[in-house]
This record gives structure tokens, sequence and C-alpha cells, in this order.
């Protein structure tokens, strides 16, 4: 038996020429495609580092606290000098919460509280300003707390 004839290609309406633009127009889409797919990606990245940030910014503020806290809980406000304090204390560290804590305790004066029923006791009043940081991305919160004594020992 003798080969059969291929059978004709149907070609366009331009006769035997193809322009090309299919390719063209989805290689347009496909570069449209790409660029959404990169800004989605870096809007999710950037989202999760903000989150990842306002977590920091959360550990130290509760770093913060715990110092004023830690000051606060003590019997005696242990070398408090005039206001600006001129040295903070040493540094704690607290590990929960992946940071430290610095505090700085200034007295700020003796006062009679009104309607104490023991005038003769005075009131001794303090400062404290507690920064705490995070060791990671380096995140600082800072917090100021006034607090009284009345009827301690004093200075």
């Amino acid at each position: 038996m003798a080969a059969s004839p291929p059978a004709p290609v149907s070609r366009g309406p331009s006769g035997g020429r193809q322009s090309g633009a299919a390719l063209i127009v989805s290689l347009i889409l496909l570069m449209v495609l790409t660029v959404l797919a990169i800004s989605t990606m870096r809007t999710a990245s950037l989202g999760l580092l903000m989150a990842g940030n306002a977590q920091f910014r959360e550990n130290a503020f509760r770093l913060a606290q715990s110092g004023i806290d830690a000051v606060v809980r003590g019997s005696e406000p242990v070398g408090a000098g005039d206001c600006p304090a001129p040295a903070p204390d040493p540094a704690v560290e607290v590990a929960e919460l992946g940071g430290r804590y610095v505090t700085r305790v200034c007295y700020r004066g003796e006062s009679i509280t009104a309607g104490n029923s023991f005038p003769r006791f005075p009131t001794y009043n303090y400062e404290v300003t507690s920064t705490g940081r995070t060791d990671a991305r380096d995140a600082r919160a800072t917090l100021v707390q006034g607090y009284a004594l009345t009827g301690a020992s004093g200075r």
C-alpha cells in the first residue's frame, strides 16, 4: 500500500503568516501576574514584621512595668537622690520577656498629706523612671511613675 499524502493544514486568515499577538498578550498577562504576586508577598512579609515589632514593643512595656513594680514593692527606696537621678540602678535581666530593665529612683520632696490621721508623719515623695529594652530588635519603652511613703523612716 502506498503512503497517503499528509492532510492539509488549515492556516489562519492571513494565509500562511501568523502575527504572534497571542504570544505578546500572554507575556504581558504573565508579567502583570508576576508583579501582583511579588507585591502580595512583600505586603505579607511587611505585615509579619509589623506584628513582630508590636510584640517586641509590648515586651519592652512589660519590662519597664516590671522595673516599676520591683521598686514599689521594695521596703525603702535605696540610694534615691534628688531628681533627676544622676545614675540608673544596674540593669536587671528578665529572661521570660527576653530583655532587661533599668530603673532610676529620685526623691521629689516631703509633704504632709491633707486628711492624714497622723499629721506629724511626713509623706516622702519619689519618682521612678523605668526603661525596658528587649534583646531582639532593640525595642524600648520608658515609664515614669510617682509614689509616696507615709510615715516611713524617710530618706
